[in-house]
């Protein structure tokens, strides 16, 4: 299932990337604008389901929802011409926007499945092996996108559609196993209370605020590296098919990394390292990275470190953060990760690249703009400290 989710989301993201070289800088903080509307689009549905359903009965209904979508999305592009935003800025921004919710949207349907059926003993030997899955199918839809290139740009849409009814196919081959274990754990179906719960349990569960601001952090800092990956992407490559290209090799370089650390790391470091490790290795992994871009502001140079910082996100970051939210009842499971995972982190987007238009704007030069980002990543490592306090202990929910 995670495969098929990953290589739909993948196929299509060398396009939106190269929609956000196409804007440039200074449209990133009206872009995530666009991208937080949209989130919080699909996110007050989404609650309203998880509190009436099963996650056996909301997921499979989503996946048909955003294949419809996608569908409207592809005739729409069939209409507009390959790479012409100008001439269509409106669909390429509602493009924009309802990719990066189903971005986070999609992968999270499958994690929140995920999370409801396994503890945190299962989760630490078994979310490196789902994460594998889905990292072969982010490296089947980056291979994809390269293969489609030379083809129109709704046929990369009609394929992540097709991808999605794929992943409904897995879920449903789950179900069974799913009932056994609810059966046998006493697991609910159902996580009650009303639509704005997730955010009630924000207010009284400290850990569940660190996560989030942890989050937020992470979007801030990650906004940056977008920010100068369109900066120089759009000075060094002046073609918009050219420009696709290089975002779809870079991004089967990047998932082709991830894959080596989940293979030969991610289950190893899960069981036998606390999780603080593998939370900070993100934001230190990002520190080097800005460092690096200071001192080569090239294209190249942000391609090597965004293949290394990304590799550091999926393959041990990721699922470090997921093990977080394991010891929690049922309704912070299926509320407050939902939540966080769609809107915290795409706050932070927003937020990052208001910042990196602010410290433009001021001539700072790019070490500037490294020095202050280097500040975020701090602050995350510091929140990442005091979770890993918390874990050991965590508060139940009521």
């Amino acid at each position: 299932m995670f495969f098929a989710c990953l290589a739909a989301t993948f196929v299509l993201r060398p396009l939106r990337d190269q929609f956000g070289v196409d804007r440039g800088v200074d449209q990133l903080p009206y872009l995530y604008s666009l991208t937080l509307l949209a989130t919080v689009f699909v996110v007050l549905p989404f609650w309203w389901l998880a509190n009436r359903m099963s996650s056996r009965r909301f997921v499979p209904l989503m996946l048909h929802v955003f294949t419809v979508g996608l569908l409207i999305l592809a005739f729409g592009l069939s209409a507009a011409g390959d790479y012409e935003w100008s001439a269509q800025p409106l669909l390429g921004e509602a493009f924009w926007g309802g990719f990066n919710a189903l971005n986070v949207a999609v992968p999270a349907l499958v994690w929140i499945h995920a999370v409801e059926h396994f503890g945190r003993d299962q989760a630490r030997r078994q979310f490196g092996l789902i994460a594998v899955g889905g990292t072969l199918g982010a490296v089947f839809g980056s291979w994809g996108a390269r293969l489609l290139a030379s083809q129109p740009v709704w046929c990369a849409v009609v394929g992540a559609a097709v991808l999605l009814q794929v992943a409904g196919f897995a879920f449903l081959r789950s179900v069974r196993h799913c009932r056994q274990l609810e059966r046998s754990a006493g697991i609910p179906v159902n996580a009650g209370g009303g639509l704005l719960e997730g955010i009630r349990v924000l207010g009284r569960d400290g850990r569940a605020r660190s996560i989030a601001v942890y989050m937020v952090l992470l979007g801030v800092v990650a906004t940056a590296f977008y920010a100068a990956q369109a900066e120089l992407v759009g000075e060094e490559i002046k073609s918009a098919r050219g420009q696709y290209e290089w975002l779809a090799n870079k991004e089967i370089l990047t998932q082709t990394f991830v894959l080596l650390l989940q293979v030969f790391c991610t289950g190893r470091l899960l069981s036998a390292w606390p999780a603080v490790v593998l939370l900070i290795s993100l934001p230190v992994v990002s520190m080097v990275g800005l460092s690096v871009w200071w001192l080569a502001p090239t294209a190249v140079g942000i391609f090597c470190v965004d293949v290394v910082r990304r590799g550091a996100r999926f393959a041990l970051e990721k699922p470090a953060r997921e093990v977080l939210y394991t010891p929690f009842d049922l309704a912070t499971k299926h509320k407050v990760k939902f939540l966080l995972d769609t809107f915290a982190y795409r706050l932070g987007d927003l937020l990052g690249a208001l910042l990196q238009v602010a410290l433009r704007r001021f001539d700072i030069g790019t070490g500037g703009v490294v020095v202050v980002t280097l500040g975020f990543a701090l602050l995350s490592i510091a929140v990442a400290l005091k979770l890993a306090r918390s874990q050991s202990s965590p508060p139940p929910i009521s």
